[in-house]
């Protein structure tokens, strides 16, 4: 499935008041769909964020076939933007990248982040794909303002071949 079909689902979700509240309904803007990799690289989701002007308001996470399987809001309280994240923290690339170098060692190099999950598929986290001097590559996650190492087995890769992942930069 296309990132354009995932927006096209999301918002007529949106429209049709299902899962988010009416102010979201009424204000929210529908972004480009964000596909959720496996730590094998394979699509799981799509992460569909809503957003009103900077702010995350929430998100729509739907199936591989464009099934909803959930929407998360920020918000406390309809229409209010307390606990509504920057969509930077969450959306921007480099914001996401920049935030993983707090966890850097010596002669390491953060590449491209891709949206992942932290052991299980419910904790969503851009995995930032980490590389040392060595070619050893392992995971930090980034979720909103947290930066963390990959909690469980999987998502380290330990690897020690410096080949690019599929869709990565140097």
């Amino acid at each position: 499935m296309k990132s354009d079909e995932a927006v096209q689902a999301a918002r007529k979700l949106l429209q049709a008041g299902v899962m988010a509240d009416a102010w979201t309904r009424k204000n929210g803007d529908v972004r480009l769909a964000i596909p959720v990799e496996s730590p094998r690289g394979e699509l799981r989701s799509w992460f569909v964020p809503v957003i009103y002007k900077d702010r995350l308001l929430g998100f729509f996470e739907l199936t591989r076939e464009l099934v909803p399987h959930r929407y998360s809001s920020f918000q406390r309280r309809e229409g209010q933007m307390e606990g509504c994240p920057p969509a930077a923290d969450w959306l921007d690339p480099a914001t996401i990248r920049r935030r993983a170098t707090s966890l850097l060692q010596a002669g390491e190099t953060a590449r491209e982040p891709y949206l992942s999950y932290d052991t299980l598929p419910s904790r969503l986290a851009w995995a930032v794909p980490v590389t040392s001097r060595s070619c050893r590559e392992r995971i930090v996650f980034v979720a909103g303002e947290a930066v963390f190492e990959a909690s469980g087995p999987g998502e380290s890769t330990g690897g020690t071949s410096c080949n690019n992942r599929s869709g990565s930069g140097s």
